[in-house]
Parts: structure tokens; C-alpha cells; sequence
């Protein structure tokens, strides 16, 4: 869960199932003079909340999420850890008829990198 962002959010917050966690010694140009530097990132793959599913109080329903498609582009991501700011536990919903895995071509697209 990270914050959104928007000035004028529908929901506040951003939601995302990490896939990989890397520590990286880079190279970074700083002012000119290049700076060795250690950096930590998180491999996400975005979820989003349905447009046509409605949740508040007022409709007696918690927010849903689910996972962008991977044909967007912005479907898989880096993030910096500091700004998660808590861990969410999520519950699959088998009985909204989606399979375990939403991705077209099967796990490999996300977990090739990981092996």
C-alpha cells in the first residue's frame, strides 16, 4: 500500500503484489561527478480498483482490487521501499469466477525473473 498521490483522489491509496526485492550498488551522476551508491527497490506488479464495482459505506461493500492487465505498460514497476507504508493482506475472490493466475501468458511472464 502506497499513497496515492492525487490531489483529489476517488481512494487514497495504491495497491501492489511484490514480486522481488533487490539491493543494487549503481553508479549515479551526481553534479557532474559520478557517485557510487546503494539502492534498494521493490518489483511490483500494479493492481488497480474496478471501475464499474462500487465501495464505500454507503454501498456496505470494502474496496476490491485486481491486477492491470499485462499489456499495459505500467503493469509491472519499481518502487521504492520507503514508500510503502503498510502491508496489506488480500483475499482472493474464487467465487467471482477469475482463475488463480490473471496473467494471459501463465506465471512466466512474472516469474522468470525470480528463478
Amino acid at each position: 500500500m502506497v499513497l496515492l498521490g492525487e490531489i483529489t483522489p476517488n481512494h487514497p491509496y495504491w495497491y501492489a503484489r511484490i514480486l522481488g526485492i533487490y539491493h543494487m550498488e549503481t553508479w549515479l551522476n551526481v553534479g557532474g561527478q559520478p557517485a557510487k551508491r546503494h539502492l534498494e527497490v521493490l518489483w511490483v506488479r500494479w493492481l488497480a480498483l474496478p471501475q464499474t464495482y462500487k465501495s464505500s459505506i454507503k454501498y456496505a461493500h470494502l474496496p476490491k482490487v485486481t491486477f492491470v492487465k499485462e499489456s499495459d505498460p505500467n503493469a509491472f514497476g519499481f518502487l521504492n521501499p520507503s514508500q510503502v507504508i503498510r502491508g496489506a493482506h488480500l483475499i482472493p475472490t474464487f467465487a467471482s469466477g477469475h482463475g488463480t493466475s490473471s496473467l494471459h501468458y501463465g506465471k512466466l511472464l512474472a516469474f522468470l525473473w525470480r528463478n
